[in-house]
């Protein structure tokens, strides 16, 4: 069978550029054609493309998301301030996110005492009432007292179950509720009660509460946010200015005795559910 020679002293011709080139210089590409080393051009990659899988749609460990509940918020060191014969309480509170038609209870969870008072002249603040045992069905809700409730509104009541005589283990259960009523009878009396609701907090209405019978007990009205008191500020770029939330103004049921700054530390303002912890 015949040799082929080695063609070290052999000229090969270019498909490429028809020239002429010493035959040892000379290569084949991936599409047969020869050409110089010089002329050598590899195979385009996109011309043989690799397979590429999906993206991945989802996760194998998943949880659904939740709706945060909402929280009390701590307010500054004396953060209320009223004048001499007003009803108009403003609330001291930089960068908040509450809105105009909020309700909200103030407290001071250092306290032992959930009625414990601010310092606001000769009137009690925050407001609560002594209530008497109530169904978990009933609309109308009898007080030693309605004077400090607005004229609607919500309250907010927390009773505890009583332990049964027969079963010595037993423990009770803490039973909140947020009750909305819409009237006011005699001086003792809220009615148009519904039960198990919840009030707005940031613009936003939490789950509803459950309703359910309670014994006698403290209880505390909501106040409505009226206004929503801001400043302008400089931002050194663009826009030139901002608006910043400074606090809010509440309605009192009553009007302040004295012009009055104060209130303390440890100040929280909270949502209707969370106003009172025991």
């Amino acid at each position: 069978m015949p040799k082929y020679a080695t063609g070290k002293y052999a000229k090969a011709i270019s498909d490429r550029s028809g020239m002429e080139f010493p035959y040892k210089e000379m290569v084949r590409e991936w599409n047969g054609s020869f050409v110089h080393v010089s002329e050598f051009e590899p195979k385009q990659p996109q011309l043989e493309p690799k397979p590429m899988a999906a993206d991945g749609v989802s996760i194998r460990n998943v949880r659904s998301d939740r709706s945060e509940p909402p929280t009390a918020i701590l307010l500054p060191k004396n953060p209320f301030t009223v004048t001499n014969g007003s009803a108009t309480l403003t609330v001291s509170l930089l960068n908040h996110t509450l809105e105009v038609g909020d309700f909200v209870l103030f407290y001071n969870p250092a306290s032992n005492d959930p009625t414990e008072s601010f310092n606001l002249g000769s009137n009690l603040f925050p407001i609560f009432a002594i209530a008497d045992a109530i169904t978990a069905s009933a609309t109308t809700a009898t007080f030693d007292s309605n004077t400090n409730f607005p004229a609607t509104g919500f309250y907010f009541v927390q009773s505890s179950t009583s332990p049964s005589s027969t079963n010595p283990d037993y423990v009770p259960v803490v039973q909140r509720e947020v009750i909305k009523y819409t009237g006011k009878s005699g001086g003792q009396t809220l009615t148009g009660l519904t039960r198990g609701t919840n009030a707005p907090f940031r613009g936003e209405t939490p789950d509803s509460t459950d309703a359910t019978a309670h014994t006698a007990v403290t209880v505390f009205p909501g106040l409505e946010i009226q206004s929503v008191t801001t400043r302008t500020e400089q931002t050194g770029a663009m826009p030139a200015t901002k608006t910043v939330n400074t606090g809010f103004t509440v309605t009192l049921p009553y009007n302040a005795v004295g012009n009055i700054t104060g209130g303390g530390e440890n100040i929280y303002v909270s949502p209707m559910i969370r106003g009172i912890l025991w």
